[in-house]
């Protein structure tokens, strides 16, 4: 799999603007190598548990078989207690992924492949690094109280724009892994929250829908829902599921779904 496959064009023209920053690329790449990974290895061995073909060894083989389908390096896998499902990467040098106790426990291996293949999608994006240089300053933002009230603000917003539109080509990454379907199952449970849904496995489309049409009713609902959006660093559920019932359609989502199951 190639990153040109799936990336969605509103991040592939934000990544090549942040591409640009040598230099400060540079300093980012040098002050993750020797601090903030260092802190995140020590956090994920203290308090996480690791993923190996020994311990929970049919996640494990799900990771490898998803890592292999992306064609990247294998990171480091941990799962850690949380009763809220998610999941998220970090790093630059020494990527890791790490699931949350609820995604292991309420979704089927198909589904929690789903969310896997999501992260390895940042990753084979080279998404990691500007991700955590978001997640740096927003800590340092809450602490200082700085962000909000400076001339950081708008490259803040920018920034945060930029993170939500690279979930999308994420979210591509691992529709082409598992399969569209599984992948509108997968959203559905962390949208709900809960183990088993029952009835249509599109309702989150339909809900994108719904949701499109109220707000391109007017100017003034565009920049109601534009600001309500402004700080999320997702996009909505239902505009998630969108995308990917629109990008089913395209030549690259065939292309890659058919390569899959050839290489099975």
């Amino acid at each position: 799999m190639k990153a040109r496959q799936i990336l969605h064009p509103a991040d592939a023209k934000a990544l090549q603007v942040l591409k640009q920053e040598r230099g400060f690329n540079t300093l980012i790449k040098y002050f993750m190598k020797v601090g903030e990974e260092r802190i995140m290895h020590g956090e994920n061995l203290g308090t996480m548990l690791r993923v190996s073909p020994n311990n929970m060894p049919k996640v494990y083989n799900a990771f490898q078989e998803v890592v292999h389908c992306v064609g990247i390096d294998e990171p480091e896998l941990y799962i850690y207690n949380d009763p809220v499902m998610n999941a998220y990467t970090y790093g630059d040098t020494r990527i890791f992924v790490a699931l949350s106790s609820s995604l292991v426990e309420r979704l089927t291996l198909p589904e929690l492949k789903s969310i896997m293949a999501h992260e390895c999608g940042h990753i084979l994006c080279r998404h990691t690094l500007y991700k955590t240089v978001l997640h740096i300053i927003e800590d340092m933002g809450k602490a200082a109280q700085v962000i909000t009230g400076s001339l950081a603000f708008p490259a803040y917003c920018a920034l945060q724009y930029w993170n939500r539109m690279s979930e999308y080509s994420a979210d591509r990454c691992a529709a082409a892994v598992v399969g569209e379907q599984v992948f509108q199952s997968a959203l559905l449970k962390l949208t709900s929250g809960l183990s088993d849904i029952q009835g249509d496995p599109y309702q989150l489309v339909e809900q994108g829908k719904r949701y499109y049409e109220m707000k391109n009713a007017s100017f003034f609902a565009r920049v109601q829902q534009a600001c309500r959006e402004m700080f999320y660093s997702h996009p909505q559920n239902c505009q998630r599921a969108y995308e990917i019932d629109r990008w089913k359609s395209s030549a690259n989502y065939r292309t890659l779904v058919r390569e899959n199951i050839e290489n099975l």
